[in-house]
């Protein structure tokens, strides 16, 4: 199986966020909001990859 490589940019994450979560949520605010809160969680939780298998 050989690993695909994938270039995308931040802006284009942050566009399909926004339109994924703004059919949950119909309100703008809320949608910036969530979208804001996975960002977030995205950012702040990442570790560098393991090179370890486990």
């Amino acid at each position: 199986m050989e690993d695909e490589n994938m270039e995308t940019t931040l802006g284009e994450l942050i566009v399909a966020l926004t339109e994924e979560t703004s059919r949950l949520f119909p309100d703008e605010k809320d949608t910036y909001r969530v979208v804001a809160y996975i960002l977030s969680e995205l950012f702040s939780n990442s570790r560098p990859a393991s090179t370890k298998w486990h």
